[in-house]
């Protein structure tokens, strides 16, 4: 099912687009966190490359799995930590090696002895995962035959050697794996290698799980649902570690499709249904411009405004004049009054769409990308006083720095305040002012004067104590400063209280010595600014 706010947004779209569902992508992330607590999670980068995609999932705490300098590039602008992201290709040049390198990555996957040599030399003294081949049964893409050692063992002493860190084993059991067994048969594999490694004297870090999970929005070729036993396959992941409990190791996953597959629309147009010997229905998106797996999967089609009507069974395909560009394999039904321009919501198509795609191939040009939430920023209205002044008390009364309603509301200038609402309830709010740089507001009474400055305040920021840690925080902060600096505001100062001006400064907020704001603040308030 499509939730309300993505049929929303495909319902107002005018062009061609895919829709990102970031509250979906979270909820999956929290999700997977639930099913494997403790596992580090290395977002695969190539299932979705989109900024506000790998934006949520940084804010969320995901590090990300990379293949080359582009995609380390890409993870380092959501701000992650270079220790947040891997070099999970086995295939790189020297070059690459070093560029990463540069860039603050000191963990690389590795299988032959000639890339562990040229890591050694262009990336000194970093850390190596060395990839175990899988057969891929069980998966729609096995991904066999290009990576994986057959001697991991002499590959991990062959970095020891020459100076770096043996730290893991990595695995891969095929994209969209639809078997348990193939985890049982992982970890199989992982059990008759440990021994080995450590009767060399090479103890591990870690294990790479690789992908694999698989998205439940799929169809098989003959549109029956494909129903992955992902709740047999978490126990079976689970169980694979307890057998390996002794080694002390952490674990890694990179999920991709898992994250997104499900959590992505396209929205797209019919061309034209015809009748060649056969009913062909075309659409204007195809395997070339977004829907590239559409050979191995049939994508769920829905079509607004013709629920309830006739059908007929059409092939589909997309708008190029290249035969294979076509869709599921046989005839699927599809309403008889589709004409051309009608809309289709292509469903589960959140996985590839744009890494996948040609840039213009046939002269159709790549599926814009959206990103819509549930949850959204908009200005505080009248009837969110009561949950605003709620919200607060909780964040400060039992720190004696609640101010009351009355002050909170005169603090809040219309055009730079706003509440996060949920769609249910108002989950955390923003206040800030223009005020004079190196003043700040009297907690004992509300505003008298509205002040002109290029200074903005931050007077006071809350989220909801349910929604902590969600990245919320952050969003609201960026969200502040796009608002300030399209408003041509200089500088955003605040008054951190209660022991956070460390938080402040990760944030690029520095303290002003010398200047102690009053005894109302709390004790160590600390006043800080930023210049934008």
């Amino acid at each position: 099912m499509i939730p309300e706010h993505v049929r929303a947004a495909l319902a107002e779209a005018g062009d061609d687009r895919i829709v990102y569902d970031l509250t979906g992508i979270e909820n999956q992330l929290d999700t997977l966190r639930a099913e494997l607590p403790g596992v580090h999670v290395r977002f695969a980068m190539k299932a979705c490359p989109v900024d506000e995609v790998l934006a949520c999932l940084a804010d969320r705490g995901a590090g990300f799995d990379a293949a080359g300098p582009g995609e380390i590039r890409s993870a380092l602008r959501t701000g992650v930590a270079p220790t947040a992201v891997h070099y999970g290709n086995t295939v790189k040049s020297d070059a690459d090696i070093a560029a990463a390198y540069r860039l603050g990555i000191t963990t690389f996957a590795t299988d032959c002895v000639e890339d562990v040599r040229a890591i050694a030399a262009e990336a000194p003294g970093a850390r190596v995962f060395c990839r175990v081949p899988t057969d891929g049964a069980g998966a729609l893409w096995g991904l066999t035959g290009k990576f994986g050692s057959e001697d991991p063992v002499a590959v991990l002493a062959e970095a020891r050697r020459l100076g770096l860190t043996p730290a893991g084993l990595s695995l891969h059991v095929g994209s969209q794996q639809l078997t348990v067994r193939a985890w049982a048969v992982a970890f199989d594999l992982l059990a008759a290698l440990l021994p080995r490694l450590a009767e060399q004297g090479i103890a591990l870090d870690h294990v790479n799980l690789g992908g694999g999970l698989p998205a439940a929005g799929y169809l098989a070729p003959d549109g029956t649902p494909l129903h992955p036993p992902t709740a047999a396959v978490f126990a079976a992941i689970r169980e694979g570690m307890r057998r390996l409990a002794g080694y002390g190791l952490d674990y890694v996953v990179e999920p991709g499709r898992y994250l997104v597959a499900d959590h992505g629309t396209v929205r797209a147009r019919v061309t034209r249904l015809t009748v060649r010997k056969s009913p062909w229905l075309y659409l204007s998106c195809g395997r070339f411009n977004g829907l590239y797996e559409g050979d191995k999967v049939r994508y769920r089609l829905e079509f607004p405004g013709h629920e309830g009507g006739p059908l007929m069974p059409a092939t589909v395909a997309g708008p190029s004049c290249d035969s294979d560009d076509t869709l599921g394999g046989g005839p699927v039904p599809v309403p008889a009054g589709l004409t051309s321009g009608d809309p289709v919501w292509i469903h589960a198509a959140g996985a590839y769409a744009t890494s996948y795609t040609t840039m213009g191939f046939n002269g159709f040009d790549p599926l814009a990308c959206h990103a819509v939430r549930a949850e959204r920023f908009r200005p505080i209205a009248e009837a969110d006083w009561d949950a605003v002044a709620e919200l607060e008390a909780a964040a400060y009364s039992s720190h004696g720095l609640s101010e009351g309603p009355a002050a909170l509301r005169s603090r809040a200038a219309n055009s730079t305040s706003f509440v996060l609402d949920t769609g249910e309830r108002v989950g955390g709010y923003l206040i800030a002012l223009p005020y004079p740089r190196f003043r700040f507001p009297d907690l004992s009474r509300p505003e008298r004067s509205v002040f002109g400055s290029t200074n903005l305040h931050l007077h006071d920021v809350v989220v909801d104590e349910k929604l902590r840690g969600r990245g919320w925080g952050r969003r609201m902060l960026r969200r502040l400063k796009a608002i300030a600096e399209a408003q041509a505001y200089e500088r955003i100062s605040l008054v951190a209280v209660d022991g956070l001006a460390p938080y402040w400064a990760s944030h690029g907020f520095a303290p002003h010595p010398g200047l102690t704001p009053p005894d109302g603040y709390g004790p160590g308030a600390v006043y800080m600014s930023r210049s934008l």
